[in-house]
């Protein structure tokens, strides 16, 4: 009897290299997890966060821009205004326009407009701070001709008379309103238009700062085409940037916010995960270690004992008596073991019987396994010699089960009787064997057959079974798969590696479709 199984075959080290092999398998795919799946969602969800900071930030501008609109709209909507615009209250500029006005108002620049969009008056601040105020024509007033050329452009190409209100993106950003000039009370047509621009001063991106806080910057930036979608630049684990251009005057400009804000939501996030990993795979290992010490002591244990059992009678003491400790015990072990010991007085009464058991198979006359054994003992024998190869094939009747199950055993031993028949027929030259070893699976011994004859063979038998055209359901016909080894002459092999090895290929062959030859690879060779 074989020995003990090596270290490495044993059933517990099997069992801990495919606990090992399901574990590592396991915290891959949760690496694989974290970071095609969780990964991803939690940076989705951080761009969602910035992109929902830059909507806070172009919020707190829109409520500067109302605040502007309604400025320009209370200006614009008195009749004073009207009339100053009409030519008839020239006391308006003295009384209004003047440094310390603007200054309250919180506004650059004024301008007053003709109805056709001409400049009528404008009065601001130049980069120097330095208060001018002038009429007509804006040359008299270069430090606003390029934004009222703008408006002036705007209104001539023909407005709506509501409010409007622009970003500006020239050199020095700003935000601008504009509305029609009318009569407070009486329904009367515009008289012309006034716009108010407010800058974008480093003061008022402070208070944004202060309101928001969010460390932002605004400045005017060229674009061409459609404005860019929001970009996000990660700069470090802990910070990053997110950038968005919002549509400005003049044309081709416009006003990049930018903010620069933490990842805590995002490392927040990722460090719950990493904890919860944690956690679980203590958990899990604490449970794997209960389970390994309940295996061992349950199972592992027991089957040893019962293995070393089955050795020793293997080399000595055939009379000894199964252990108590394994007949005793009440679950599948003890009834394992209750049964082994059944079987060992089963065989000693029946051993002398067995000796006088017939070679041949009674259903199909055949040669049966132990005929099969001694035959192939010796002709690998010869083989190992250089007298000749040998080819072995192993082949088995596709579905026979279901052929069985439907057609009844009568008719599968029917069955069984003529693909017998069929392969007896094709090998029987001297030295050739077919043996049944198995309710449907039988063996062919071919001494003497060189390597290639023996796949070409293994064809033949399974297109003759194929032609038998034997009814079978649910598959249209009975068929065969076979696998086919050889061993060359003068090489030594054993009869389990040449069946191994054939069986491998017959099993590769049913994997494979059934109804087919399998010849023996390097891959399934024993």
């Amino acid at each position: 009897m074989a020995s003990m199984p090596p270290r490495f075959s044993s059933l517990r080290n099997r069992f801990l290299a495919a606990l090992a092999l399901v574990v590592g398998v396991a915290a891959l795919i949760l690496a694989l997890i974290a970071r095609y799946q969780i990964a991803p969602i939690l940076l989705e969800d951080e761009s969602r966060y910035a992109s929902g900071e830059l909507d806070r930030i172009e919020r707190a501008l829109g409520n500067e821009r109302n605040h502007l609109q309604s400025l320009v709209e209370d200006w614009a909507w008195w009749d004073d205004t009207y009339a100053f615009v009409g030519g008839t209250r020239p006391e308006y500029v003295d009384s209004n326009l003047y440094a310390g006005a603007l200054e309250t108002l919180g506004v650059q620049l004024m301008a007053f407009f003709a109805p056709d969009g001409a400049p009528y008056w404008t009065a601001g601040f130049d980069r120097q701070g330095a208060f001018w105020s002038c009429a007509g024509h804006p040359e008299a007033c270069e430090g606003s001709r390029e934004l009222t050329d703008q408006l002036g452009s705007r209104i001539g190409q023909g407005l709506d008379e509501g409010t409007h209100s622009w970003l500006w993106a020239g050199d020095a950003p700003a935000l601008i309103a504009l509305t029609p000039i009318l009569k407070s009370q009486e329904d009367a047509p515009a008289n012309g238009w006034l716009a108010m621009v407010m800058p974008l001063s480093e003061a008022l991106v402070a208070q944004l700062r202060e309101t928001t806080g969010i460390e932002l910057t605004l400045r005017g930036q060229t674009v061409e085409g459609a404005m860019a979608d929001d970009r996000l630049e990660r700069l470090s684990p802990t910070r990053m940037r997110v950038t968005r251009d919002l549509a400005a005057l003049p044309a081709g400009q416009a006003l990049r916010l930018e903010a620069t804000l933490p990842r805590q939501r995002y490392q927040a996030s990722l460090e719950t995960f990493r904890f919860a990993l944690v956690w679980t795979a203590g958990v899990l290992a604490v449970t794997l270690i209960v389970v390994l010490l309940l295996l061992e002591r349950m199972i592992l244990r027991p089957l040893r004992d019962f293995a070393r059992f089955t050795q020793q009678l293997g080399r000595h003491a055939h009379d000894q008596q199964t252990p108590e400790s394994l007949i005793g015990r009440r679950d599948e072990i003890g009834i394992l073991a209750r049964a082994f010991q059944h079987l060992r007085q089963c065989q000693r009464h029946q051993h002398d019987l067995l000796l006088e058991l017939s070679q041949h198979d009674a259903l199909t006359g055949l040669a049966n396994r132990r005929l099969l054994d001694e035959h192939l003992g010796e002709v690998l024998a010869r083989a190992a010699q250089g007298e000749h190869g040998v080819t072995l094939m192993l082949v088995d009747i596709d579905h026979f089960k279901a052929y069985n199950d439907h057609f009844g055993h009568p008719a599968g031993d029917a069955c069984l009787r003529k693909v017998a028949e069929t392969m007896r027929q094709h090998f029987s030259r001297p030295g050739q064997l077919v043996a049944r070893t198995g309710g449907e699976e039988f063996t062919v011994v071919l001494p003497g057959a060189p390597p290639e004859a023996g796949p070409r063979m293994a064809e033949s038998l399974r297109a003759a079974i194929e032609r038998l055209a034997i009814p079978h359901h649910p598959y249209p016909r009975v068929t065969i798969s076979v696998g086919v080894s050889h061993v060359e002459a003068g090489q030594a092999r054993a009869a389990e590696s040449l069946i191994e090895s054939a069986d491998a290929a017959l099993y590769a062959a049913k994997r494979t479709g059934r109804n087919r030859v399998q010849v023996e690879t390097a891959l399934n060779r024993v």
